[in-house]
């Protein structure tokens, strides 16, 4: 069976709630998209985190396309997005239902760290990125 694009717009005709949506995920989505340029990061890593391509990324920030439900999942993990669809609270839905499964990470760091810069300067920098993440940045001002 073939449809044609008109069949499959009809089919998949785009509701009030879900432009709603649309835009507010894009609304809440561009400041840690911002931020994470700001931070150095690039637009791929930061698509990345939602599990789409900088095609992908920039349609939600730009024209407030309805995301995949995997990408709505993502952005909650990721940076605690949390948007209501037609009066749902949809931090009930994504969370607080089974487990959690724990992502295990090859960039884990058992401290104590010790870092030395002889005759050099290193800029350090920590952010709490959530109760259990915690961000450092170094970064090398000068070097003897």
């Amino acid at each position: 069976m073939h449809l044609s694009v008109e069949a499959v717009k009809q089919f998949m005709k785009r509701t009030d709630e879900d432009r709603q949506f649309g835009l507010e995920f894009a609304k809440r989505l561009r400041p840690f998209y911002e931020k994470a340029l700001a931070d150095g990061r690039t637009e791929k890593e930061f698509a990345q985190r939602l599990g789409v391509n900088r095609g992908g990324l920039q349609r939600y920030l730009r024209t407030g396309a309805m995301p995949s439900f995997r990408t709505i999942v993502l952005a909650y993990r990721e940076l605690g997005i949390a948007i209501p669809y037609a009066d749902t609270d949809a931090h009930a839905l994504i969370s607080g239902r089974g487990k959690r499964r724990r992502r295990n990470s090859d960039l884990q760091m058992n401290l104590p760290l010790t870092i030395e810069a002889t005759n050099g300067e290193i800029d350090v920098v920590i952010k709490k990125k959530t109760s259990q993440r915690v961000r450092i940045q170094l970064r090398a001002l000068k070097f003897g």
